[in-house]
């Protein structure tokens, strides 16, 4: 099992971190791109999801492998922030980047960039509780 949890902690944080880099670098730039042109930069854009969506898959199916077999609360709490990931990406941030793509507005960048703080702040957590499950492990270790 360490080694799901070695995986899953990888997957966690390369996500986390690259939700910081979308949140703080590259949603913000998307106001300096011009309206008329923003629908092909988005399209173009969307190679991003060829990075992001295998990742999420292996952090989802490896965060339900360890709460499967460790019914504690630090791995439920994963296990919900993970959804509540999974659903604001798919219910509020991918509906908005099709918007983004047929047609740009400045309103739609803003909804993007202040929704995304749901997945910013939840990966943030996780990057806490993964923290904790990792330093278990290395005392049960020792």
């Amino acid at each position: 099992m360490e080694w799901v949890l070695i995986i899953h902690a990888g997957s966690t944080f390369f996500m986390a971190g690259l939700c910081w880099f979308v949140q703080i670098v590259h949603y913000p730039l998307f106001h300096q791109i011009g309206l008329e042109q923003f629908p092909l930069y988005e399209k173009k854009n969307f190679v991003t999801a060829f990075i992001a969506v295998p990742v999420m898959a292996v952090e989802f199916t490896t965060g339900l492998y360890l709460l499967y077999h460790n019914i504690e609360s630090v791995y439920f709490l994963n296990a919900a922030l993970m959804v509540i990931i999974g659903f604001s990406t798919m219910l509020l941030q991918v509906p908005i980047h099709f918007k983004l793509m047929k047609k740009a507005s400045s309103k739609l960048i803003r909804k993007l960039i202040l929704t995304n703080w749901i997945r910013t702040l939840s990966w943030s957590i996780r990057i806490i509780l993964i923290g904790i499950l990792l330093s278990r492990y290395l005392e049960f270790e020792m």
